[in-house]
């Protein structure tokens, strides 16, 4: 149970400005190294990245449990945001293509292959970790 079995110690990093996952999640894994926390958690991609590029030694950490895939680039607007100018966004956004070499190493970062229209499923246990942290 949380705050009785484990302390939860967020990384927050960025928050309210646009989110973010890899300054926030290498904090936490900081934190592991250093051995002032017992696990943390990271997007998958992350882990890869940071395994092979020396970041993290494998043979010292492994990996506890792993989640269902989940959408992680949400992009959300006001009511008030005008139409014009989502209906652009979409458009730039939708028109980013893979094969495309510049926008591939944008891709890559993000660790997508395309851009998806946004939707409202798909979240319930990302809402179930939530509640349990007493996050809604």
């Amino acid at each position: 149970v949380p705050h009785e079995d484990f302390h939860i110690r967020r990384f927050d990093v960025l928050v309210g400005k646009h989110g973010d996952h890899v300054g926030g999640e290498l904090d936490a894994l900081k934190c592991l190294q250093r051995r002032e926390a017992d696990a943390c958690a990271m997007l998958d991609f992350n882990w890869d990245r940071w395994s092979a590029d020396g970041t993290i030694n494998p043979d010292e950490l492994r990996i506890l449990a792993t989640t269902d895939k989940f959408d992680h680039c949400v992009f959300t607007v006001r009511d008030d945001f005008p139409p014009d100018k989502e209906q652009q966004w979409l458009e730039v956004l939708f028109s980013m293509s893979y094969d495309n070499p510049q926008h591939r190493e944008m891709m890559d970062l993000e660790g997508l292959k395309q851009w998806l229209p946004g939707r409202t499923s798909g979240f319930d246990a990302l809402a179930e970790a939530s509640a349990l942290q007493g996050e809604n």
